[in-house]
């Protein structure tokens, strides 16, 4: 788990904290990868729309990856991925999660909103990382 102020500067130190923790469990290549572009985006959307911090928890269980990103803020409406206009530069972020997950769940509450995210993942075991490192 880490928590940070919910800045846009900040959403860097989360994907390498999320990349160094799946490194250390054996998660590597493309599972990788799409678990840091799923950190990566809900981050972005906290850092953007939330309040004063985003609190970000990462838990593997076997091959099922757990992301949960909650950020303080008032309660609105629930976010939604836009539409896929080639000329609208924001709005896909939840569309990427929604693609790449096998399970999302956002809900607000008074104060937060949180958002679920589960991916399955192959580990490697660590003969295999530290010839892969």
């Amino acid at each position: 788990m880490i928590a940070l102020p919910a800045e846009t500067c900040r959403v860097r130190t989360v994907r390498a904290f999320v990349s160094g923790l799946l490194k250390c469990w054996g998660v590597t290549g493309p599972d990788r990868d799409s678990a840091v572009l799923v950190v990566s985006e809900l981050a972005g959307n906290a850092a953007q729309h939330g309040g004063s911090e985003m609190t970000v928890s990462v838990s593997l269980s076997d091959q099922d990856l757990c992301i949960d990103v909650v950020d303080t803020g008032p309660s609105t409406d629930l976010p939604r991925p836009r539409g896929t206009d080639a000329d609208d530069e924001h709005g896909r972020g939840l569309g990427i999660v929604e693609y790449l997950a096998e399970w999302i769940d956002i809900h607000a509450q008074s104060d937060s909103w949180r958002c679920g995210v589960g991916l399955r993942v192959t580990r490697t075991f660590a003969a295999d990382v530290a010839r892969a490192a």
